[in-house]
């Protein structure tokens, strides 16, 4: 603290001197200035003042203005202000070679791109305004003051101050732990006082609906019990006594209810006989409910659009409010109840529309808000009072890396480097044929599936890439068969279910063959070394049951490894196939473990402190060791994550010097000299669009 002390009374003293003029500061005194500023006392404007100053002084110093731009664009984005684009662009268009600071610009400029390119030039009232790396779960306060949301550390309900930046707890129960359960979805109530939320319990695998007051006080479980799979709170009644609802039960048939805020009883107003309704949204005098429907269960991607409906709060009429060829989603009523704000596909990018609406019909022709407001996985949060509408965007980035190893010390010799440098962020499960001479690896290209997915194959040897459309699904890549010509991939079968197939790679096309069909985990699977069976998860949340299977590709037969109360996330057979290491939970703590691969008693390698984890785990290619990705304590499977190693015989664990987001999906090289990998990372962030509606569509 007092080594601390003194580094900002030094930079405060240098600040002294750079606001009042005295002296020749130097570019770099005044850098620090300008970061003291940001950083500590959160004096933005401040802060652009001393590096605007710096942009005219040292017009030379390439490698200081890199980063001075870079911290202008972070001013302004904080501040909601349009320069932030043109400082990150800065960057792009006149410093490449200042590599790291033009990447991280490159990554900042993607992000506003994807959320502010339609806002017109020098339109100063409609602006989008981003509040901050955010989970998208929650919602606004009436005042739009704060945001519900989750603290992922500990899996409790947690508030956002939109001002402050700062988030804190509001329940203390919460635990990522099989015993343990978390909040998700949560929403407000009308006085901004309570928060209606939804918490699951890892120990039964459902769902009940709850309310605090927003600082902890009178926590109470409203409904939920054992035909209770999922419980969403999407709104409150105006008068604050019910809370709009839907629930679907263990067959996984979905209705609309309202639920009381005192007692926790349930009013069904509509039942649906398949699929589940998108978020609701009430109108303002109580009387209307709006929704986004299409026909389909809910984990099956069906070719059906969505039509946006609105449905009487008694349940008596229902009435399709917008129905077109395109696809529509709904993002809520407007706080005067005058208009829907939905997304619409209808010109060839996703926009922002509001439809009149009167009298529970249609009030006119729907109206252009802004054209390519973004995508489906625009998360609609909801309006606060003044008319400001707030809205998550959430989406999973995957690379590809390959990084040389060490032969003395086993561990990495250099710099991880990117294997796939097209679709950067939509690329991942890589795996290596048998010879080594080529890396296959699946590129998901858009992350809402609007474009297909495909398996890529690439030559170690020329670098050449060639991209294969297999007639799957939702796959993604495995491993490589012996034989070279063909690849183990995991698709959807039949829209429900996940399954194995064999993909034949010809020179001019493929075929996929079914080879198993009730996978039943998310986890896995894997191909035995010898190329003869395949390992894979089934996963019965409900009687909490997780087991390894054994599948024979000669004889068909199944067999079963292992068999335990926790999920098994990660496992992997040893070179000789007699050994299989897998991660398992023993009391909410990860343990390291390996069994005979035809099953047999367990040996604990190493069990991990408590909110530790471990992402992957592989064998290395003499099986001597045990190589796994952990994250820490604090963090999650999506943060950084650094590369471990332990003897197969047991022994102390060694730490590499490799971090990455997500270390995910180790696979080795066949000579042992290389190591392929995947950094995964969750992207989350809270936005608002205000000042788009005429005065008198907003409550002012």
């Amino acid at each position: 603290m007092k080594t601390r002390l003194i580094v900002c009374a030094a930079i405060a003293a240098i600040l002294a001197l750079a606001l009042s003029g005295a002296g020749r500061q130097s570019a770099e005194q005044l850098y620090k200035a300008g970061l003291y500023q940001e950083e500590v006392e959160g004096k933005l404007e401040e802060a652009i003042t001393i590096y605007e100053e710096i942009v005219k002084k040292y017009p030379e110093n390439r490698p200081l203005l890199a980063k001075t731009f870079f911290h202008l664009g972070l001013c302004y984005e904080k501040l909601g202000l349009k320069q932030a684009q043109q400082a990150f662009q800065k960057i792009v268009d006149n410093y490449p070679e200042q590599t790291e600071i033009f990447e991280m610009a490159k990554e900042k400029l993607a992000g506003l791109m994807s959320a502010v390119s339609a806002v017109e030039r020098g339109d100063r009232d409609f602006k989008f305004r981003k509040i901050g790396p955010l989970e998208v779960l929650g919602g606004p306060s009436p005042d739009g003051r704060s945001i519900s949301c989750v603290d992922w550390n500990t899996g409790n309900l947690a508030i956002f101050d939109v001002t402050s930046g700062k988030k804190r707890r509001v329940t203390d129960n919460g635990s990522w732990a099989i015993s343990g359960g978390f909040a998700e979805e949560s929403v407000f109530s009308p006085d901004g006082k309570s928060i209606a939320y939804n918490w699951y319990s890892n120990k039964s695998s459902r769902y009940d609906l709850r309310r605090t007051n927003i600082d902890g006080t009178e926590q109470q479980v409203l409904h939920g019990g054992e035909d209770t799979h999922y419980i969403w709170p999407c709104v409150w009644t105006s008068d604050g006594r019910h809370i709009l609802t839907i629930i679907t039960d263990s067959k996984m048939l979905s209705r609309i209810a309202l639920i009381s805020a005192s007692d926790g009883t349930a009013r069904t107003i509509k039942e649906f006989k398949s699929g589940a309704p998108g978020k609701l949204s009430l109108s303002p005098n109580g009387r209307w409910i709006a929704f986004d429907y299409k026909n389909e269960v809910p984990w099956k991607r069906a070719s059906e659009k969505r039509d946006i409906y609105l449905l009487a709060i008694d349940g008596a009429s229902e009435i399709p409010l917008v129905t077109h060829p395109a696809d529509e989603g709904l993002l809520g009523w407007t706080p005067d109840g005058e208009s829907i704000l939905f997304l619409s596909d209808r010109s060839g990018t996703w926009d922002a529309w509001i439809q009149p609406v009167k009298d529970g019909k249609p009030g006119g022709d729907p109206q252009l808000v802004k054209r390519d407001f973004g995508d489906q996985r625009i998360w609609p949060m909801g309006f606060s009072k003044s008319g400001s509408f707030y809205f998550g965007l959430q989406s999973s980035q995957r690379d590809v890396y390959l990084v040389s190893l060490d032969p003395a010390t086993g561990g990495p010799a250099g710099r991880a480097e990117k294997a796939a440098l097209l679709f950067e962020g939509s690329n991942g499960y890589s795996c290596w044929s048998a010879d080594g001479s080529y890396l296959a690896y699946t590129s998901f290209r858009k992350p809402d599936r609007s474009k297909p997915t495909v398996l890529v194959i690439k030559s170690m040897i020329s670098g050449e890439e060639r991209e294969v459309l297999p007639d799957l699904k939702d796959f993604d890549t495995v491993a490589w068969f012996s034989d070279g010509k063909s690849v183990l991939c995991r698709a959807v079968v039949d829209g429900s279910r996940l399954g194995l197939f064999r993909v034949q790679l010809a020179k001019d096309h493929s075929e996929a063959f079914l080879i198993l069909d009730d996978m039943g985990g998310l986890h896995g699977p894997i191909l035995s070394p010898d190329g003869k069976r395949i390992l894979y998860d089934l996963d019965d949340f409900g009687n909490q049951t997780f087991r390894i299977m054994s599948f024979d590709l000669e004889t068909k037969q199944k067999k079963e490894l292992i068999r335990s109360p926790s999920q098994i996330s990660s496992y992997d057979l040893s070179p000789d196939g007699k050994w299989l290491a897998f991660k398992e939970g023993e009391q909410g703590v990860a343990c390291l473990r390996v069994i005979p691969s035809g099953g047999g008693e367990k040996k604990s390698l190493l069990r991990l402190d408590k909110g530790e984890g471990i992402n992957s785990i592989v064998w290395s290619p003499d099986g001597r060791s045990i190589y796994f990705s952990k994250w820490e304590k604090g963090s999650s499977k999506s943060e950084a994550c650094s590369l471990w190693r332990i003897p197969a015989e047991g022994g102390k664990p060694e730490k590499f010097d490799l971090t990455v987001d997500g270390l995910e999906n180790l696979r080795f090289h066949p000579d042992g000299k290389k190591l392929a990998f995947n950094s995964w990372r969750m992207e989350a962030e809270v936005w608002v669009m205000e000042n788009f509606l005429p005065v008198d569509k907003a409550k002012k």
